[in-house]
This record gives structure tokens, C-alpha cells and sequence, in this order.
């Protein structure tokens, strides 16, 4: 039985219909390489119950699901663009912020080191 978390409930409601539409998205992939629940399940080592969870957009599916989902679908490549560093626009604009902050940083003179 999935697990009930305060994160299922913090899920904000548009956030929660993206995970329905891209459960809907892996089931028409399914559906279009012509593999029954069953078939993708057993390819999957998981459950049918747990394949129709992840199709219907159950935010209490493991990413560990949802990636054995998209490889044995040959989508697995997609996700790479997932959080990519190249696009993100706002920790680039972070980073650069942080860089332009950065003071020069110098010894002190008067340190004498005897060796």
C-alpha cells in the first residue's frame, strides 16, 4: 500500500496534473509500441498495480518506476534535459551574481615564515 506523505499534500495542484499528464504520455507511448500493461509491467519487474499508479500520475511512484518506465519504453534519453544545467536560467543568474561578489582575496605582508 503506497505511503500517505506530507509531500503528496504539499504538491502544489498544476504540479500534480503534470504528473497526470505525463503518466498519460507513458500509457499512449505504451499503448503506440502495442505492449500491454502486463507486458510493460514484467519488463519493468514490477506490479501491474504499481505500472497503473504511475499511468494515472501517482506522486507516490518511485523515480526508480518512473526511469525503469522510460527506458523500457526507449525514452529514457529525454531525461536528460530534466534540470539541465545549460537551462537553467535561474542558477545561472545566481551563479553569476555570486561570481561578480567575490572579493579579491591577498596575504597578509607582515606573515614571515622561517624555514
Amino acid at each position: 500500500m503506497p505511503k500517505n506523505t506530507l509531500s503528496h499534500k504539499a504538491l502544489p495542484p498544476d504540479q500534480a496534473d503534470r504528473l497526470v499528464q505525463l503518466g498519460q504520455r507513458i500509457r499512449i507511448a505504451r499503448k503506440r509500441r502495442r505492449m500491454t500493461l502486463q507486458s510493460l509491467a514484467s519488463r519493468m519487474f514490477v506490479d501491474e498495480k504499481t505500472l497503473r499508479r504511475l499511468e494515472k500520475g501517482d506522486p507516490g511512484v518511485s523515480l526508480g518506476v518512473l526511469l525503469t518506465a522510460l527506458f523500457c519504453l526507449d525514452l529514457e534519453n529525454d531525461l536528460d534535459r530534466v534540470a539541465d544545467l545549460k537551462t537553467d536560467d535561474v542558477g545561472n543568474v545566481l551563479d553569476r551574481q555570486r561570481y561578480e561578489r567575490i572579493q579579491r582575496v591577498r596575504e597578509k605582508k607582515d606573515k614571515k615564515l622561517d624555514f
